[in-house]
């Protein structure tokens, strides 16, 4: 289970539990069957003293604790999977809260995805050329989100994912490599993206040719694959 927490000033309980109402019907719905894996439920919770015993927290937060990142996730001794998502970059950087690719919306939907189909933080794929792409299936189409009505609540966006297609080298024309069909090959990312490479012992992280300039700093931390996975 994945239990999202508010500890953020300048989001609101409500709005937290309606993005995370948002999250939980895309995992449901859209991004469990894309990776053909059990939806795991997706919970609001006052605080993490009520997350269920085992459960995997994601918190939202208003500043960053390294390098003004947007959020991540990642395990630690005991395999205590849990996450963080931070609202100040976003809003100061002219995003809103739940409305559009730039939303503390979307930036928790992205870590929840990443958390569902990698928790350990440990996985990789090859293209088949020597170079390792870690499976972060946001990170990709970063830059694009879309929109699930949440009842009560409206339109409340979420981050596009690339599928199981995207990091097999060998799939054919004409798959579905991310939910929005941006991507038509595999292992390519849309403008707005980003991708964590391993080549000849080498990490590197690769841009799209839209990608925000200050989003790059916030890629600036330790991008091992046994450290914390930045969005």
């Amino acid at each position: 289970m994945i239990t999202v927490v508010n500890k953020s000033t300048r989001c609101t309980d409500a709005d937290v539990l309606t993005m995370t109402r948002a999250c939980a019907t895309q995992v449901q719905k859209h991004a469990a069957p894309a990776w053909g894996v059990l939806p795991i439920p997706v919970v609001y919770a006052a605080s993490e003293k009520e997350a269920p015993p085992g459960a995997w927290v994601i918190a939202v937060l208003d500043d960053p604790d390294q390098a003004d990142a947007l959020g991540w996730h990642t395990e630690s001794e005991g395999e205590l999977i849990f996450g963080r998502v931070f609202a100040a970059p976003v809003l100061d950087n002219g995003g809103t809260v739940l409305k559009g690719s730039l939303s503390v919306s979307a930036v928790l939907s992205h870590e929840v995805l990443e958390t569902l189909v990698d928790p350990h933080v440990n996985l990789w794929a090859d293209d088949g050329t020597g170079t390792l792409y870690a499976l972060e299936v946001a990170d990709p189409v970063e830059s694009d989100s879309y929109e699930i009505n949440v009842p009560g609540a409206g339109a409340v966006s979420v981050s596009n994912f690339v599928t199981p297609r995207w990091f097999d080298r060998q799939a054919g024309k004409h798959q579905q490599f991310d939910w929005l069909d941006k991507v038509t090959t595999p292992f390519h990312m849309t403008k707005g993206g980003y991708v964590v490479t391993s080549a000849a012992g080498k990490i590197q992280q690769l841009f799209g040719a839209q990608y925000p300039e200050w989003r790059k700093h916030t890629k600036i931390a330790d991008t091992s694959r046994s450290a914390r996975r930045k969005k």
